[in-house]
């Protein structure tokens, strides 16, 4: 392609990778501290207030920005039936019909996300929680990982163009 473009792929690819590396290393930060507000709190010696609040919070970050590098990886759960069913070319065809919908999705969720971010910031609107972190923020958290995932829903039609031009390359090239 161009080298914008490329520079651009291997920008976000790093982004999305940082993303969910962020999110395991929550998930283990937040799993060595479970066990360790249980000893305080066996041993009598008080316990970390904020934790399962802060689980909670850690989980639904973890959870959105981590999804665009889960679909990258195909880690995703889907049904392979119809494709199976179709035939190489058709089946390419339907998953770049299927990449260009969820792309679509995805941006409708963004612009939704968008719209309840500002609502949210202009209301200030907090949680009837311990940890207070004013919502706002949590609708970044869903109106940036919508973004990301419209990207690389897109950044997956190209992958796919590019595959299979490089079968058909490769098929020319041995006679098949």
């Amino acid at each position: 392609m161009n080298l914008a473009f490329d520079t651009f792929k291997v920008a976000f690819d790093r982004l999305i990778y940082l993303l969910a590396a962020l999110s395991a290393i929550s998930i283990a930060i937040f799993s060595t501290l479970i066990p360790l507000n249980l000893l305080l709190v066996k041993l009598q010696l008080g316990n970390i207030w904020w934790l399962y609040e802060g689980v909670e919070y850690s989980l639904y970050i973890g959870a959105f920005l981590a999804a665009p590098w889960v679909l990258q990886r195909g880690a995703h759960v889907r049904v392979d039936v119809l494709m199976m069913s179709l035939s190489k070319p058709a089946a390419a065809r339907l998953e770049r019909m299927v990449d260009l919908f969820g792309s679509a999705v995805c941006l409708v969720l963004f612009i939704y996300g968008f719209r309840a971010t500002i609502s949210e910031f202009q209301d200030g609107t907090i949680p009837d929680k311990v940890l207070q972190i004013e919502n706002w923020y949590m609708m970044a958290v869903f109106t940036i990982s919508f973004l990301l995932l419209s990207v690389e829903f897109l950044l997956r039609v190209v992958r796919s163009d590019e595959s299979i031009l490089a079968e058909e390359e490769a098929a020319a090239e041995t006679g098949f």
